[in-house]
């Protein structure tokens, strides 16, 4: 597949960037990860060709169609995404699922990237010849309970630092939607504001993220984001709290059956290591969470369940869990999932769910005009700013001074020398003034040399060359030497662009992408 006709999109491969080695390998289409992973499909066409579109699922079509359309209408979700729901309800609808736990201000832009992804995915099938009914849905987890990684946003600052923002929670261990975070929202955005450019968007764009009501959790607001930019291209989200009754039993079984599970596991990775992935993932992770009161609580095989609703799956269940309630096709994963992808895979087989195919989401850059404008007149490209501002400062070449600086040079040294003579008579005429004089000198000297660097950093950063110039390439699209969609959030392209950056994000998230896009808005 052609990597894309739009002219203000090209593409890097992740080699000259970075990634993890699982994810670089599926991309290839190493054989050897078949096994855990499947092959990755090229196009729509052969995703549905070899997507399970007669196995059976845990909640039936109405439920789900129910659910689904419960939670749209709380976050007056789009008309398009309400039909959506409403679709389905027929057997002959599925869907395609992507997921994240949600974070503030929406989370890193990697969030963003899955949710265009899979929208743009859903629209694919959709429209080949004969082809089922397909919806996008966001699974918003918020029974995650690490409120240090939810609670979280980096924003580049006057400074042109990354500066990190969290909330003033002191709360942890409970599920992520039973933590409260209006008020202390109110008094983020008020510091927010303070970092973002005046645009007709900005009250927009800030309106997505202020709260409703002092009971608003991470994941109302993260639902309600998701909604404004994708909800008229038919985008579902769920929480897993908000699924019917008849989700929650398989869990039930799971639980009193983690022994044969972490067998499985334990296979999967000796053998991912026999081919040479180096999975981080622990084999003795919690596979099952129950609700204790607020908190989520790991259980092992054998406690007791007070409920199956109450029951939560950690990470390497939770995607097995989704795709047996709802009538998933593909499933679209970042690079860091595709590790416990790997390790769960097998477990897809030994659990009886049906299986997905597996596509990985778009990585994106987002470059802002100015921006643009300084890489070209660098010479850099994003590869490049790997090494920081320091680095590359120094790596620019020096420009000819211009004539102030070599009048403030000039005059510097003549008003030296002229002390330096001065010298001698004193010392046959006052001894006393010998001192004063010599601290003149040294002040005259410091002060004229600060004028000097003042006026060369002046002159670099009207020219585009100075390390402040430098810094803001860096922080904006390399901060703190990541990927920008690992670090920043949507929130300033949305003051920048507003309701237009949903098109353009659907435009480059290429569900069948083999390399890194760089987006010029």
């Amino acid at each position: 597949m052609t990597e894309t006709k739009n002219p203000r999109l090209r593409h890097l491969p992740f080699r000259l960037l970075g990634t993890s080695e699982i994810h670089q390998r599926y991309l290839e289409e190493d054989p050897d990860l078949a096994p855990f992973l499947g092959i990755r499909p090229r196009d729509a066409q052969e995703l549905l060709r070899r997507a399970p579109v007669n196995a059976r699922r845990l909640v039936s079509p109405s439920d789900l169609s129910d659910c689904l359309l419960r939670y749209a209408q709380k976050h007056d979700a789009p008309a398009a995404a309400l039909d959506n729901a409403r679709a389905l309800s027929d057997e002959g609808a599925f869907v395609v699922i992507t997921g994240q736990q949600p974070g503030l201000f929406g989370g890193p832009l990697y969030t963003i990237h899955k949710a265009a992804t899979t929208v743009r995915l859903a629209h694919e099938i959709s429209a080949l010849p004969n082809a089922p009914k397909v919806v996008p849905v966001f699974w918003n987890h918020t029974d995650d309970h690490d409120l240090d990684e939810v609670n979280r946003a980096f924003f580049v600052n006057s400074n042109l630092d990354v500066q990190r923002l969290r909330l003033d929670l002191s709360r942890g261990g409970e599920f992520v939607r039973d933590i409260p975070m209006g008020h202390a929202m109110d008094q983020a955005l008020a510091t927010v504001e303070d970092l973002m450019p005046r645009s007709e968007f900005r009250d927009w764009a800030l309106s997505l993220f202020r709260p409703q009501n002092p009971d608003e959790h991470f994941g109302d607001q993260l639902a309600r984001l998701l909604f404004a930019l994708f909800g008229d291209q038919g985008l579902l989200v769920i929480e897993p709290r908000d699924l019917p009754p008849s989700a929650f039993d398989v869990l039930e079984r799971w639980g009193k059956s983690t022994g044969p599970i972490r067998d499985v596991i334990g296979k999967s990775l000796d053998h991912l290591t026999d081919v040479g992935v180096a999975n981080t993932l622990d084999p003795t992770a919690t596979l099952m969470f129950q609700r204790n009161g607020t908190r989520r609580v790991p259980i092992a095989e054998g406690d007791p369940v007070t409920r199956a609703n109450d029951l939560s799956p950690g990470a390497l269940l939770r995607p097995l869990w989704q795709d047996a309630c709802l009538p998933t096709l593909g499933i679209v994963a970042g690079p860091g999932e595709l590790g416990y992808l790997s390790a769960a895979g097998p477990l897809y087989r030994h659990l009886g769910v049906p299986t997905p195919a597996l596509v990985p989401r778009a990585s994106l850059t987002l470059v802002e005009p100015s921006l643009v404008k300084l890489l070209k007149r660098f010479g850099w490209d994003l590869a490049d700013l790997i090494v920081g501002p320091e680095v590359l400062a120094h790596g620019i070449a020096s420009e000819e001074d211009d004539p102030i600086e070599e009048a403030i040079a000039e005059i510097s040294r003549h008003t030296l020398e002229r002390l330096d003579e001065l010298g001698a008579p004193l010392r046959e005429t006052d001894q006393q003034m010998i001192r004063p004089l010599e601290h003149t000198r040294a002040k005259l000297r410091d002060e004229l040399a600060k004028l000097a660097v003042k006026l060369k950093r002046s002159r670099q950063n009207r020219h585009g060359t100075g390390l402040r110039q430098i810094r803001r390439v860096c922080s904006n699209l390399r901060p703190k030497g990541r990927l920008q969609e690992r670090a920043l959030t949507i929130l300033p392209f949305l003051v920048s662009h507003g309701p237009s950056l949903s098109n353009h994000l659907l435009e480059a998230a290429d569900p069948f992408s083999t390399s890194h896009g760089i987006l010029e808005l």
